[in-house]
């Protein structure tokens, strides 16, 4: 699967924008990522970059530096959760328990019921909201601009 997605932070004024290409029809490698690292105030484009997102990546700046990274020789670090026992009601991994065993198991029945109740239960309780004039307020997140800046970092949250 291919697509392309956009980066903006607008604290930096930094954007990126990322293609990951689908294999061509005829010939062609798989994995392939393109992207390009732009500073918005300026408009000046600062880097490139072009390789394979699961092997190596060049890397060009604006000042004519190349750098290669290998993906492959990168550690592999495992990811830091709470156990989904100790996880809060609405975290993701917590919400989405019962989708992901249904898949992990191969019944997209089972998958596809769970991810409909829950997306129900997401909109009655958006109604609820919407019925009272209750703002939806991130935890993590706050509006800035026209984006979110994420406010609580998960490195200082206590395990």
């Amino acid at each position: 699967l291919g697509g392309k997605v956009n980066i903006h932070c607008t604290k930096s004024g930094y954007s990126a924008a990322v293609t990951f290409h689908t294999k061509p029809f005829y010939g062609g490698k798989v994995h392939r990522v393109t992207a390009e690292v732009k500073h918005n105030p300026t408009n000046t484009i600062v880097c490139k970059a072009q390789g394979e997102w699961n092997g190596t990546l060049e890397f060009t700046y604006s000042n004519g530096e190349t750098k290669v990274i290998d993906t492959t020789k990168l550690p592999v670090l495992r990811k830091k959760i709470r156990p989904i026992k100790k996880q809060r009601l609405l975290e993701s991994r917590r919400l989405w328990e019962l989708v992901t065993n249904a898949l992990k198991v191969g019944d997209i029945d089972a998958a596809t019921e769970n991810k409909h109740l829950l997306e129900e239960r997401q909109r009655v309780e958006e109604r609820q909201r919407a019925s009272t004039n209750t703002l939806w307020k991130p935890k993590y997140f706050q509006k800035e601009g026209d984006g979110w800046v994420y406010y609580n970092p998960i490195w200082k949250a206590h395990y």
